[in-house]
């Protein structure tokens, strides 16, 4: 049993210790505050104080843990051992508060202090502690964890660590399902008369194609990606939007016939979720009318949910989609930029820091999307692939969980970024071989 001393035990040490201890090493542990107890003790123990205690290994206490308010917090960011660490000390067996620096980003603390919102109201990658030093694209928390398990593992030789394996999980985001299919006779009739008027010859000849069935609607990938889902038996998750319309919410008809079928087929060969819409950020009490309505298309009880544009508010539409009845949420990723977030490439339990207290909320982080290296990066095929590759690389080096974004009508019109994903989907599979 490891033992853990410290002056005071709060939520935020139970949290950030369970997330180490308990989740990464599979190692049991307590806390004490008696000084007695802690030099008494005669198996592994951890100092975490102001101080030294003889015969344990020692990580100097920031004050982050011991608080309970939200404040701005001085950082300061420094290189040990050819490793960048935050919450840098000199005279403890780590040269960093490993608990503090997990904590502030695993937490998303820096999102809760005011900041300068993008045209949508989110949070901007650039504006991020790791951004501005160079290791968003370096999962982090995962490598300052290993590198305390090293610096354990040298002291105390006789604690055993549980092993940790690569997994990935493909997600897609199905935000219209059809580029022409479905469409009431107004919405088709209109829409045709835009393409004549526009010159737009291609999308006429396609839409009229569709219509008379003579050809698959181009945004219809769904049988491609199932036969590449089965055939290399990997992990996926469809994320379908039901909105009311609205200017960023421009799906399908969630009582179109076309969707309930497509729910269905969707579901014989991976997990689904709902989309919750743009707006829910603002009007929580929306992600229940929208999971509620795929539950009645799919006949399932759902628990897993990504945020339209990838936009929430922390800790409000979190909070929502507990209270929704989702216990997984796969929103953590930035729309803009590539990388990890919260700083984790692994699954974690969400710590809402308005009401200081863990929830039973999994997030699972993204790493990244097809629409940032198209819309935001502006960057060829080929170098995204580049990209995606060396993301699922450093996943692969912490035994993490690979989760990129792709949506259906990307897929669909662009053969190039086909060709990405079905590369990546080849590497995922080598890297589940253990190739």
């Amino acid at each position: 049993m490891l033992l853990i001393y410290l002056l005071k035990n709060t939520s935020r040490c139970q949290y950030v210790f369970e997330l180490i201890f308990k989740e990464e090493f599979g190692i049991s542990f307590q806390t004490t505050s008696d000084v007695k107890e802690f030099e008494a003790h005669e198996g592994e123990k951890i100092n975490y104080s102001d101080a030294r205690i003889s015969n344990s290994f020692f990580i100097k206490a920031s004050p982050l843990l011991f608080e309970s308010e939200i404040k701005k917090q001085e950082i300061q960011v420094a290189e040990k051992n050819n490793l960048k660490v935050v919450f840098p000390n000199e005279e403890d067996d780590l040269g960093f508060d490993i608990f503090s620096a997990v904590f502030y980003l695993v937490s998303r603390y820096e999102e809760y202090l005011p900041f300068n919102a993008d045209k949508f109201g989110r949070f901007k990658a650039s504006d991020t502690l790791a951004f501005q030093n160079n290791f968003l694209q370096k999962p982090m928390v995962n490598i300052w964890i290993n590198a305390f398990k090293k610096s354990l593992n040298d002291k105390f030789d006789q604690l055993e660590f549980k092993s940790n394996a690569f997994t990935a999980i493909v997600t897609y985001d199905i935000d219209v399902a059809y580029k022409f299919k479905g469409r009431s006779f107004g919405r088709t009739l209109g829409s045709a008369l835009k393409d004549v008027i526009g010159f737009s010859v291609q999308n006429f000849k396609e839409r009229i194609q569709t219509l008379l069935q003579s050809k698959k609607d181009p945004w219809d990938v769904y049988d491609d990606l199932q036969k590449l889902i089965d055939n290399n038996k990997i992990s996926s998750a469809f994320f379908f939007l039901l909105a009311d319309k609205s200017e960023h919410d421009r799906n399908l008809d969630y009582q179109n016939p076309a969707i309930k079928k497509l729910v269905n087929q969707v579901k014989t060969f991976s997990e689904i979720g709902i989309h919750p819409s743009f707006h829910t950020s603002s009007f929580p009490e929306k992600i229940l009318i929208e999971k509620e309505r795929l539950e009645k298309l799919s006949a399932e009880k759902i628990n897993k949910s990504r945020q339209h544009y990838l936009k929430f508010k922390l800790p409000d539409t979190f909070n929502a989609l507990l209270q929704s009845g989702i216990t997984e949420d796969y929103s953590m990723g930035f729309p803009e930029i590539p990388g990890f977030r919260a700083g984790t490439c692994k699954p974690f339990y969400f710590y809402d820091l308005k009401n200081d207290e863990a929830s039973s909320l999994k997030i699972f982080p993204v790493a990244c999307m097809d629409a940032t290296f198209i819309y935001y990066l502006e960057k060829s095929p080929e170098k995204s692939l580049m990209e995606i590759l060396n993301l699922m690389k450093e996943v692969k080096k912490m035994n993490g969980t690979f989760i990129p974004i792709f949506h259906n009508d990307i897929l669909g019109e662009n053969e190039k970024w086909k060709s990405v994903h079905d590369k990546m989907i080849q590497q995922i599979k080598s890297y589940l071989k253990g190739v």
